[in-house]
Order: structure tokens, then C-alpha cells, then sequence
């Protein structure tokens, strides 16, 4: 049953996010076409400017991709759980826990996807500058093979040591935090309920609070890592030290943090879904 949940959960929601990361991808290759623009081989004096105008409307869109399929997510699970709509949900023959798996795993996998979708849309915006700006000057393409040179060599160097394994702890910490950032908008929005007659107040309240004190508990077990790596650097040319050994064990502090709180956030909306409902 928990199949059929998800192919229409998934049929009733991928409009919306399919539409945001196309526009994504759109601006992305806007953006980067229009370096091959004449205009740029002029001396108008508005050109820094517009370079910075279209920075920041690619900036803009990646922000309104993430935080729109957030919202959409968060709105489409309130109004479905807690609403009218929410009467048929939970009248429908499978239990509370399937429904919130339903939701977890639907919106786990759209951040998932958002977070991927934003990453290509970088490197897609990356590549068509470049392809622009080498087809207007061979001097460009000389400049980046140059940085390419550069970055080959910091390569070979003990700085890139445990390099692998903080890309292993990066994706960990990706995925993890993907269902953990699903579960704590569903947190929210179930502990929301609790406050009657102002639920959506409550659960952008919850979410914060949520949020801020993840940050608080992440920052406080990485300050001795941060103490040591200050040491480590006193002590160590910056060619001799590697930082990913640092980005490794942060990214595992903040794995381990998501985790808990997913868990536990999961076992509280599992429990307020099945004894303490209340529906508008």
C-alpha cells in the first residue's frame, strides 16, 4: 500500500518543483549566454554592473528553486495532514505510519533532488560561460588551462590528503540531511497543531526553533575541532596541512546530529499522528 501512497503522492506534486528547476536551469544558461554578448567588447560604463545584474538573477533563482520546493513541499503536507483534505487522507486504509513514510521519503527525495538539480545548474551555467567567453577570445581559454595547470598540481600536493574520505562523510551527510531536513518540517508542522487557532504560526515557530537549535548543538560539538585545526596551523606551513581531515570529522558531527534529530522527530510525529491528531 505504501507503493501506491507514493505513485500518487509523486503524480500530485512534481508539476510544481519540475517547473521551479527548469526555470533554474533556463536562468543558468541565460545567464551564461549572454557573456557572448557584443555588448561585453564595448566600454559602456554600466557593463560591471549588468555582469553583477546577471550574477545575481542566476543567485535569485537558484534561492527560489530551493526555498519554493521547500514551501511547496511543507504547504502540500500541511493542507493533505491537517486540513479538510487531511479527513480523507487518514480515512483511507493504511495506517498513520505509512502516510508519514509517504511524506518522509517523497520529500526526502525532492530535497534530494533540488540539492543535485542547483549543482548541475552550476556547473551548467560554468560551462556556457566558458564556452562563450573562449569562443570571443583564445587568450580566455589559454587563462583557464593555466588555472587547470595550477590545480592539477595543488592536486599532487599533501593538502589534498583525505580528500576521498571527506567526499564519503559529504555524501553521508547529504543524504542524511535530506531526510532529516523532510522530518523537521514535518515535525514542525505536527507540533504546530498543538497551537489552536494560529497552527500555521506554530509551526513556522517550531521549525526555527528546530533549526536554530541544530545549529547550536553542531556548532558547539565542532568548536574542539576548530580549536585544534587553529593549533595545527600555528604550528604547520599551509602546504603541509591538509583541511579536508577537519571538513571530514565536521561533516560527520553534522551527519550524527541529523541523524538523531531525524529519529527522534520521526518517533514524535509517528506518535502525535497516531494519539494526538486533531485535524481544522
Amino acid at each position: 500500500m505504501l507503493g501506491k501512497l507514493l505513485k500518487h503522492e509523486w503524480k500530485s506534486i512534481w508539476k510544481i518543483p519540475v517547473l521551479l528547476i527548469g526555470i533554474l536551469m533556463i536562468t543558468a544558461v541565460i545567464a551564461g549566454l549572454t557573456f557572448a554578448l557584443p555588448i561585453w567588447e564595448s566600454d559602456w560604463i554600466g557593463l560591471p554592473l549588468s555582469g553583477l545584474m546577471l550574477l545575481l538573477l542566476f543567485y535569485f533563482a537558484m534561492i527560489a528553486a530551493s526555498v519554493g520546493i521547500t514551501v511547496y513541499m511543507a504547504v502540500r503536507c500541511y493542507k493533505s495532514m491537517f486540513t479538510d483534505e487531511g479527513y480523507l487522507t487518514h480515512t483511507l486504509p493504511v495506517s498513520s505510519r505509512q502516510i508519514l513514510n509517504c511524506k518522509v521519503i517523497t520529500m526526502s527525495v525532492w530535497t534530494l533532488i533540488t540539492g543535485i538539480a542547483i549543482i548541475i545548474s552550476l556547473v551548467v551555467f560554468g560551462g556556457v560561460t566558458f564556452l562563450a567567453l573562449s569562443t570571443k577570445s583564445s587568450r580566455f581559454a589559454m587563462d583557464v588551462m593555466e588555472v587547470l595547470w595550477e590545480i592539477r598540481n595543488i592536486w599532487e600536493s599533501p593538502m589534498m590528503k583525505g580528500f576521498g574520505a571527506c567526499c564519503v562523510s559529504l555524501v553521508c551527510l547529504t543524504l542524511v540531511s535530506s531526510a532529516s531536513s523532510a522530518l523537521i518540517l514535518i515535525g514542525a508542522i505536527t507540533l504546530g497543531q498543538k497551537v489552536r487557532g494560529h497552527r500555521i504560526l506554530g509551526a513556522v515557530g517550531a521549525y526555527f526553533g528546530i533549526t536554530t537549535i541544530v545549529q547550536i548543538i553542531a556548532i558547539v560539538l565542532s568548536i574542539p575541532l576548530m580549536v585544534k585545526m587553529v593549533m595545527d596551523s600555528a604550528y604547520l606551513s599551509i602546504f603541509e596541512t591538509s583541511p579536508f581531515s577537519f571538513y571530514t570529522s565536521i561533516y560527520w558531527i553534522m551527519t550524527a546530529v541529523y541523524l538523531v534529530v531525524g529519529v527522534g522527530l520521526y518517533f514524535m510525529s509517528d506518535y502525535m499522528l497516531r494519539r494526538q491528531l486533531e485535524l481544522e
